[in-house]
């Protein structure tokens, strides 16, 4: 048995033999039973010696569980100090070993991790604990009142917190409660805390605390007060200094390493009872002498459900109070998620029996199993249970590795719950305060000392850098605490952190990048002259890429930069402003409407503002303001393909677009063939689908302007004319453009394919490596991304898309060659050789819709090449190393 308890830790991160998948079911998870029952890896069979391991780690944590069922009831019941309530003790410690026992059933049933324990916490516990002293004033004039709405508070919060969990985890917004800055989560625990302190000297000293001092010095300095808060701070420091001790005087002892700190906490309670009765003391004298709380009533577990009454509840009062519930519901969710969280990153990989160990873990699902056990809690008078990260972690440690485990520390709470022992007369006032201290310095000391895990502050005092401003968010929430109460801590770090987010989103800048026209042009493959005008013209094009969540201050600041750039010394200089919204995830109307002001600004002062790479939540919000009102029909194109409806896209009235044609695009981008054309740049558009159209149809409008004047080569006025009107760039045109000699075409032709009228969106394919001369209209070069992979990337593991693919049906554009260039360069002389990596790295070419209604191109393969007369290849080869040249330039270029 020592020999397999021993080797467990290496059993931890084993990958058994494939199990089968998770079943998943309306609660969370059907158990499998190879998570239930440790089996020997080689015969597959039940490994007693991990089955007894199992077991004992179950009833340890049983154990330990039992005395936080006996804490969390003090906080509840005995933190206000309120006779009424503090008689609840004995029912408060039935009511949590009932909660605790459902709860770790429930998740033996039903949830993922199969080492993972769900249970009550005090930290719940001190904000109902906070409750009762408010009930206790609101209801001083009926006092009987006071147990049974104390209870109607915690069912409604149980219920509550069921209820919100199913629904967050249903909609996916469990990790939104992740999103609290650290120092507002520290601020909130440190909160709860710092009140937990306060109520250990309370409760240890028998007298009402105000902040952190007694209310009757006298009462507090008596011989009996002062007896048990030195019992409290012997076996507080008995905890810290005792089990090191051990450890140190057993190196490498497994057990003394487990149970040191469990015996650490019961020893002190079984010597004060040994000296006591060798003193003769009775226990009657000591609760005489207010060393233990009096006797409760019955201890019996039905009278979990027969001692009182809802009915007799305020129920006005408990309504009154929702405010307060709506933030146990909050923290309540956000110590389940920090739990998770905190499990899943000690033990990253599922232990053997798993059937998918590797497997991440569904927040929101794990968030659904909680609530749904919430809720039965809620109804049958149980409280809040959430994802016990120490607990777990110990469990597993010591051997806890199957849901067995889980059942064996249910099985012990059950049987404490069902035994009715009186445990709420035997525990002395000094023991909970010793308990309740230990978790409050533990708190405190995380949050005070946290300034360690952020980034110093540039101001210094004395020579001395000081902490983190972030860090003053966590004082701040303990002194409000401290002052007034956890839940104005806790408010005090929501509206913080609310604060927070709105500071640093305003000074977030919205533009992670810019670049200019001279540095970045279009996909559409031009020749060198207008290349030339787009490098000395191109400052006039200004592309700034927008990032993140745009609202009021973030555009204004945007609205801003405009400001800079359209005004004052460079008014007039910028012609075009294209906005690229490809990171922003979201943007509120107040910005949308600021971004509108700022266009009509831009065009004021002769600068026109192009949109492009939205979503569709971005789309709407600029349509309905009318930011732009003329877009492109790619971007329909690409909204359709992304599961956007058309209705929704049209609704808002943006004029310019043919809204028959929109209708007709169906998700799959289905293409029909047709001669009709949209020339590069021709129309009046300011919304694109991607970068590479807007600098393209910008780099038009700057190409006509300052290009093609009437001195202008008369090839170069015949190639635009072939880009504009979708005419034929005749053979000497071509030679001209190539700077091949003249007639070299003609003695090129009957080498050729002459491929005459090909329709758009025709593939151009050859048996051999081809190049292909386009005489009329243009041929894209696209790469293309199989169904396999687009599924894997867009919502499969990764949960995000393949950069350029999204929208366009797997298709990438690389570059659309006009009349006067040469396609299929590359792998014509690369798949001659052995250089070629790998066909599928290369573009597949396709005839665009962009420069003509039909294309004609030139077919040369390699065995016409090899026909060819020598002189004829040396002429084309140094064309064709110029191309490759100008390719090369001009990628320099592209966006």
């Amino acid at each position: 048995v020592s020999s397999k308890i021993g080797s467990m830790e290496s059993l931890l991160t084993h990958r058994s033999q494939p199990l089968g998948e998770k079943v998943p079911n309306i609660f969370g998870w059907w158990p499998r039973w190879s998570e239930v029952i440790p089996q020997d890896a080689e015969t597959g069979r039940p490994d007693s010696a991990l089955i007894f391991a199992n077991i004992v780690a179950g009833i340890i944590i049983g154990i330990r569980q039992g005395l936080s069922a006996i804490m969390t009831a003090s906080l509840i019941f005995n933190t206000a100090g309120v006779p009424e309530l503090s008689n609840m003790l004995g029912f408060g410690i039935t009511m949590m070993w009932y909660s605790s026992t459902v709860s770790a059933v429930w998740y033996g049933l039903f949830g993922r991790l199969q080492y993972c324990l769900i249970g009550i916490n005090d930290v719940i516990g001190i904000l109902w604990g906070t409750l009762g002293a408010e009930v206790a004033i609101a209801l001083k004039d009926e006092p009987w009142r006071i147990p049974s709405t104390q209870l109607a508070l915690i069912a409604v919060s149980t219920l509550l917190t069921g209820m919100s969990s199913i629904c967050v985890g249903k909609l996916g917004l469990g990790k939104i409660m992740l999103l609290f800055p650290a120092p507002v989560t520290s601020g909130f625990l440190g909160s709860i805390g710092c009140f937990i302190f306060k109520s250990s000297l309370q409760m240890s000293s028998g007298t009402r605390f105000r902040y952190l001092w007694p209310v009757d010095f006298g009462q507090f300095c008596k011989p009996q007060s002062l007896g048990r808060v030195a019992c409290m701070f012997a076996m507080l420091a008995f905890m810290w200094r005792a089990p090191p001790v051990l450890q140190a005087k057993f190196p490498g002892n497994g057990t003394v390493k487990k149970l040191s700190p469990l015996v650490c906490q019961l020893l002190p309670l079984a010597l004060f009872y040994m000296c006591t009765a060798a003193a003769g003391v009775s226990l009657e004298t000591l609760t005489d002498l207010g060393w233990t709380y009096p006797e409760q009533g019955s201890n019996s577990p039905w009278a979990l459900w027969t001692t009182y009454s809802l009915h007799s509840a305020d129920w006005i009062f408990v309504f009154s109070q929702l405010p307060s519930l709506g933030l146990i519901v909050m923290m309540s969710i956000l110590c389940s998620m920090t739990g998770v969280l905190g499990i899943s990153g000690k033990f990253p990989v599922g232990p053997p029996g798993d059937p998918a160990p590797t497997d991440g873990i569904d927040y929101d699902k794990e968030l659904i199993t909680v609530g749904w056990v919430d809720l039965i809690l809620g109804c049958t008078g149980g409280i809040v249970t959430f994802h016990r990260l120490g607990s777990t972690v110990q469990m597993r440690m010591d051997g806890g590795t199957h849901r067995l485990s889980i059942f064996a520390c249910s099985l012990f709470c059950g049987g404490l719950f069902i035994s009715g022992v009186p445990i709420g007369h035997l525990v002395p006032r000094w023991f909970l305060g010793a308990l309740f201290m230990n978790s409050s310095v533990s708190l405190l000391q995380d949050a005070l000392l946290s300034f360690r895990n952020l980034p110093p502050s540039k101001t210094t005092v004395m020579g001395r850098q000081l902490p983190s401003t972030q860090y003053f968010v966590t004082l701040a929430c303990i002194l409000v605490a401290i002052i007034w109460s956890p839940f104005a801590g806790i408010g005090t770090g929501l509206a913080l952190s609310i604060f927070i987010f709105l500071v640093q989103s305003s000074h977030t800048e919205p533009v992670s990048g810019v670049t200019n026209g001279k540095r970045s042009v279009g996909r559409t493959k031009r020749p060198v002259w207008e290349l030339q005008t787009l490098y000395k013209e191109g400052d006039r094009i200004l592309l700034l890429f927008l990032q993140g969540y745009l609202f009021f201050g973030s555009a204004d600041r945007l609205a801003k930069m405009f400001l800079t750039v359209t005004t004052g010394p460079r008014e007039g200089q910028v012609q075009y402003c294209i906005l690229s919204f490809a990171r922003v995830v979201f943007i509120d109307a107040s910005a949308a409407q600021q971004v509108k002001a700022s266009v009509d600004k831009a065009a004021r002062s002769g600068c026109q503002v192009l949109f492009c790479r939205m979503n569709e939540q971005v789309y709407n919000e600029l349509s309905v303001v009318k930011a732009f009102r003329s877009p492109d029909h790619s971007v329909y194109q690409a909204l359709r393909a992304r599961g956007a409806d058309a209705n929704d896209i049209m609704q808002f009235g943006v004029t310019g677009i043919d809204t028959a044609g929109v209708n007709s695009i169906d998700p799959h981008l289905t293409r029909r063939a047709t001669e009709d054309f949209n020339a590069v740049g021709s129309g009046i558009h300011d919304a694109f689908d991607t970068e590479s159209d807007a600098l393209d149809y910008c780099n038009d409008k700057l190409v006509d302007q300052y290009c093609y004047t009437p001195r202008v080569d008369w090839f170069k006025i015949a190639y635009r004319q072939a880009c504009l009107t979708g005419s034929r760039l005749d053979e000497a045109c071509f030679e001209a453009m190539g700077g091949l000699p003249e007639g070299t075409l003609g003695r090129l032709r009957p080498f050729c394919v002459v491929h005459d009228r090909m329709e758009h969106y025709t593939v151009l394919e050859g048996l051999e490596p081809t190049l292909w001369f386009i005489m009329r209209g243009a041929i894209a070069q696209l790469d293309k991304l199989s169904e396999e992979d687009l599924l894997v990337s867009d919502g499969g593991q990764f949960a995000a898309e393949v950069k350029g693919f999204s929208g366009r049906g797997g298709k990438r554009l690389r570059c659309r060659l006009t009349p006067g260039h040469v396609a299929g360069k590359v792998s014509f002389f690369l798949d001659r050789g052995v250089g070629l990596v790998d066909k599928e790295i290369i573009p597949f070419l396709q005839v665009s819709s962009r420069i003509a209604g039909y294309a004609e191109v030139w077919a040369l393969t390699t065995s016409k090449w090899n026909d060819m007369p020598l002189d004829l290849r040396a002429l084309l080869l140094d064309a064709l190393i110029s191309h490759m040249a100008d390719d090369r330039q001009h990628s320099y270029l592209t966006e």
